[in-house]
Order: C-alpha cells, then sequence, then structure tokens
C-alpha cells in the first residue's frame, strides 16, 4: 500500500480523530484536504499545518457536498 504522494480529504479534520489522521497523513508526505463545518476551526488547524488545505463544508448538505466534489 502507496502510504505517501497521496491526495487524502478527511471530513471533520479540524478536530479530534480527523484532525490527528490529517497531522499522520500529513507528516507521511500526503497533500492532505480538512473540510468541516466551522471555518474558524480549519483556519486554526491550518495555522498549526500550513500545509493543510481547507474547504468549509457540512458533509450533510447535499449541495455542499456537490461543491466539494467539484
Amino acid at each position: 500500500m502507496k502510504i505517501s504522494g497521496n491526495t487524502v480529504l478527511i471530513t471533520g479534520g479540524a478536530t479530534g480523530i480527523g484532525y490527528a489522521m490529517a497531522e499522520s497523513f500529513l507528516e507521511a508526505g500526503n497533500e492532505v484536504i480538512i473540510c468541516g463545518r466551522r471555518k474558524e476551526r480549519l483556519l486554526q488547524a491550518q495555522r498549526q499545518h500550513p500545509d493543510f488545505h481547507i474547504k468549509v463544508c457540512d458533509v450533510a448538505d447535499e449541495d455542499d457536498r456537490k461543491t466539494l466534489v467539484k
């Protein structure tokens, strides 16, 4: 299994388990995109790890999911 050089999307990646997973994937040499509902939390995570790509998105909302895929 290739564990580096991937692009990884973590929903709920600004806090908790999602954040820990995002950190691990980033440290392993991956491009990491985190998304979540709260912009300030995403920005806070990005301040800790400037290489995170962030996207405000509520995956429970169909329009947000469609926008995320685009």
